[in-house]
């Protein structure tokens, strides 16, 4: 058989669908030519251009597996992170604060409760060293606290004077005897001698009767 009666690539539809590897290094000079021809009429220098990728010699299907693979593995690195972090609702904000708030209070008056327990404890101990540690009260300390009482102006005793020119007589002797027991006391006798002697003057006698009348008495 020979050779002429074999179809080529490059003739028909068939051929006209692939592109050698010198056509595409051809291209790719000119299109390297255009870029830097372009900046130099600008005055700049050309920016580096991209690398192009480099060859692998996976087939097609290996290629979209491995693009799938990877796909489903970063789903699954993003449900997890979602499930264990997600957002919170108004309603449950609310009642998180709402939580807050009450063992906040529960907190404060269960401080202030304790706070007044160690106070009274504080004092009734210090109460208690203060009465171990006074003296005992004294005489002197319990008359002092007394309120004294304003004193009153003592007035000495008035002494009555008697009339002794009433009492005086001439000629007449008085005898003062001390009291005993069942007799009548000097002031008795005294009494008794004026009233005989006023009896005795009004009736006229002498002195010496008067006299007389004291002795015997």
């Amino acid at each position: 058989m020979e050779d002429s009666a074999i179809p080529s690539l490059s003739m028909g539809e068939v051929g006209s669908r692939f592109v050698s590897s010198d056509e595409i290094e051809t291209a790719r000079a000119r299109r390297d030519e255009q870029w830097k021809a372009a900046y130099a009429r600008l005055g700049q220098e050309p920016p580096p251009q991209p690398q192009a990728d480099a060859y692998d010699g996976r087939s097609l299907a290996e290629k979209l597996a491995a693009n799938r693979a990877a796909k489903q593995e970063e789903w699954e690195e993003k449900s997890k992170l979602a499930n264990q972090f997600r957002a919170l609702e108004e309603d449950e904000i609310m009642f998180l604060d709402s939580i807050r708030e009450r063992e906040e209070a529960e907190e404060k008056a269960r401080r202030e409760r304790d706070g007044e327990e160690v106070k009274g404890f504080k004092e009734a101990v210090a109460a208690r060293l203060q009465m171990s540690n006074a003296p005992p009260p004294s005489i002197a300390s319990s008359s002092a606290a007394k309120p004294l009482a304003p004193k009153k102006d003592i007035k000495p005793p008035t002494v009555m004077k008697k009339d002794t020119k009433k009492l005086t007589l001439k000629g007449v002797v008085v005898k003062k005897k001390k009291p005993a027991a069942g007799k009548t006391p000097a002031s008795a006798e005294v009494t008794k001698t004026v009233r005989s002697w006023d009896t005795d003057h009004s009736t006229g006698d002498e002195p010496s009767t008067k006299r007389r009348r004291v002795s015997e008495s």
